[in-house]
């Protein structure tokens, strides 16, 4: 049970949860976007999270399209991550997704709301991050689209009042050679002490990382290490613990030394695997 009353609003367009949103804030109300719900409700009862009123999106068309065009592959913020792991236009997206928790937990989770959301890991972001996605958001003055990698910080940032509509991947992107590795405690409802998520692209190696930082990450840095073919696989691999984004993590999951070790591990793998296929 959610410890404190709220007020509920189910908008049917962009524009009116936006607008919703915005009258609320005015008010004092602190109100929240709701799609899947879980971390708010799980947050909500712990009483880490508190609102006035929930703004619930998950009725609104745009955030529920899955659909190829011409030039991209257009995904609504609200589709879970069991029927991102059941489509077949993108396959490095459609492998992350359904290594994520459960079914039962995939049929709820939204893409929106795991990349959204206030855990450290929001895996579904690695794809989208390695194929150079773009977004759609929405607020009270109206929609833009911009470049994921231009917003995405640690965390995706929003404006006060912005909600994320849709996200977008050219038809270039789709079709690259991906390689994915999540590696788990105990079993698959564990959440990561490594995930990685890499594409193949015009022969170097664009890859996204989470389980191993506070936050998701996809590094620049990184990336021209670890395609420096001057150098040895083992050689990119060391030189990669200095340029990671921030502390490796230590929890229960897993010690930083562990995690450490598994990065290099497969680090490896993936180049192995990734060069090889590109001979």
């Amino acid at each position: 049970m959610i410890p404190f009353d709220f007020e509920y609003y189910a908008p049917e367009s962009v524009e009116e949860a936006a607008g919703l949103y915005a009258e609320l804030a005015e008010k004092g109300k602190e109100p929240l976007y709701y799609s899947g719900g879980t971390e708010i409700v799980t947050f909500a009862r712990a009483q880490t999270v508190k609102t006035g009123a929930l703004v619930d999106i998950k009725g609104i068309p745009e955030t529920t399209v899955l659909e190829l065009d011409d030039e991209k592959l257009v995904l609504g913020a609200n589709l879970t991550l069991t029927m991102l792991a059941e489509q077949d236009h993108f396959p490095l997206l459609a492998a992350v997704a359904g290594k994520v928790a459960d079914r039962t937990v995939r049929n709820r989770l939204t893409l929106g709301g795991n990349i959204c959301g206030r855990l450290p890991y929001r895996e579904a972001i690695l794809p989208l991050l390695a194929a150079d996605a773009g977004v759609v958001l929405a607020g009270k003055d109206g929609s833009r689209s911009e470049p994921l990698g231009k917003l995405f910080d640690k965390r995706l940032k929003l404006e006060k009042g912005e909600m994320l509509v849709q996200l977008t991947v050219s038809l270039d992107e789709l079709d690259q050679k991906g390689w994915n590795k999540r590696r788990v405690k105990h079993g698959p409802v564990d959440y990561p002490l490594l995930h990685l998520a890499g594409l193949q692209k015009n022969g170097r190696l664009a890859l996204a990382v989470s389980g191993l930082c506070a936050f998701p990450f996809r590094s620049d840095e990184l990336e021209k290490t670890l395609n420096d073919s001057g150098l040895s696989a083992d050689e990119r691999v060391e030189k990669s613990l200095d340029l990671l984004p921030g502390p490796v993590r230590s929890d229960e999951y897993g010690s930083d030394d562990y995690r450490r070790t598994l990065w290099q591990k497969d680090l490896v793998e993936m180049l192995g695997e990734m060069e090889g296929a590109g001979r």
